[in-house]
């Protein structure tokens, strides 16, 4: 491609953390990028209420810059709080999405459902389903069938059953596998009906497992560090195909999490990596021109998830320009993904 510059669309993404209290620059850099995106809701303590959400809405719109149009989209957690009831409150205040973690393998889902009790919530799940809620969760499993711990590279694999029965009992709950990352869950959606959607990261497009740690329990770039972790070259290979295939089920959801420096550095780190939109659409960008796919890009960032999630296409455009820069260490005391590294595309101020 000879061109130096590009414009697209504005998209949504699919999957933010804006943290409480809210990180203004987390807020500031996506909406630069995005013209809206999913609010998870595990925060401390978690967004468990219809209340709890409108009120978190407003936060992370207080933090906007003055006249930006971008919109936050709300979601419950599921936690073991969680009724029928709450979720037809959520959906008839505007509530668009539930968040799922389960208990324990994630950031703050310490009141989530463990896995195992699921099915317990399906009455839940009914309700989800009847008011036309989407169901967005993080799909790993921290045990086996037998009850032994597994290593994080397991996990994810692990988790599939579980949705599976999901997928089965609800046919027409529309249910999102977040920040897919392996080959074999990649595969799973794809070849599931439309019901069902992942969305990917560029972290899981970009790394492996040996970017991460050295070996298991070993975490020697803990800025790299996510949930679900990096895996191997081949589960990367295919989250990348997936990004650039035009399949339908793939959508964008960076997983931008901002962390301090302190939460970082510590051992163990906090997972999260920050990946906000001037660095992930960039990257984006250079994924769908490396495998010769800029003809699916649109599809993918612009329109399979606005569709699915029934919202509106954006009329907000974004330049690109292809220009070498280097990532900056820092925004505002939180480390970036690809820090000191040089990208070749940029969003045009």
């Amino acid at each position: 491609m000879s061109a130096t510059k590009l414009k697209i669309l504005k998209g949504y993404d699919f999957h933010c953390h804006f943290r409480r209290p809210v990180v203004k620059t987390a807020v500031e850099l996506t909406a630069e990028c995005f013209c809206g995106a999913v609010a998870m809701g595990n925060t401390d303590p978690p967004i468990a209420i219809a209340d709890d959400a409108l009120l978190y809405e407003r936060e992370i719109r207080a933090a906007l810059p003055f006249g930006c149009a971008f919109q936050p989209i709300m979601t419950i957690m599921l936690t073991k709080m969680t009724t029928p009831q709450i979720v037809i409150d959520a959906a008839r205040r505007g509530i668009k999405v539930v968040k799922y973690i389960p208990e324990g393998v994630s950031v703050n889902s310490k009141e989530s459902v463990a896995l195992e009790k699921l099915s317990d919530y399906f009455p839940v799940l009914e309700a989800m389903q009847e008011n036309d809620m989407v169901f967005s969760g993080h799909w790993e499993s921290l045990h086996d069938s037998k009850g032994r711990e597994l290593e994080e590279l397991d996990r994810e694999e692990a988790a599939i059953p579980f949705l599976d029965k999901v997928v089965k009992t609800f046919p027409t709950l529309r249910i999102v596998a977040e920040h897919a990352s392996t080959k074999k869950l990649i595969d799973y959606v794809r070849q599931s009906p439309l019901n069902l959607r992942a969305t990917l990261t560029m972290h899981h497009a970009l790394l492996t497992f040996c970017n991460v740690c050295s070996e298991p329990g070993v975490i020697t770039n803990p800025y790299n560090y996510c949930k679900p972790i990096a895996k191997t070259e081949e589960d990367r290979q295919a989250v990348e195909r997936a990004m650039v295939s035009g399949d339908p089920h793939f959508f964008p959801g960076s997983d931008m999490a901002p962390h301090p420096l302190s939460a970082k550095q510590k051992i163990p780190p906090v997972a999260g990596i920050f990946c906000p939109g001037k660095i992930f659409v960039p990257l984006m960008l250079e994924i769908f021109l490396a495998n010769n796919a800029l003809q699916n890009l649109s599809n993918f960032y612009e329109n399979f998830g606005a569709e699915f999630y029934g919202l509106p296409k954006s009329l907000e455009s974004l330049e690109l320009t292809q220009e070498d820069w280097t990532v900056p260490p820092e925004y505002d005391g939180i480390v970036p993904f690809m820090a000191g590294q040089t990208l070749h595309w940029k969003v045009a101020d």
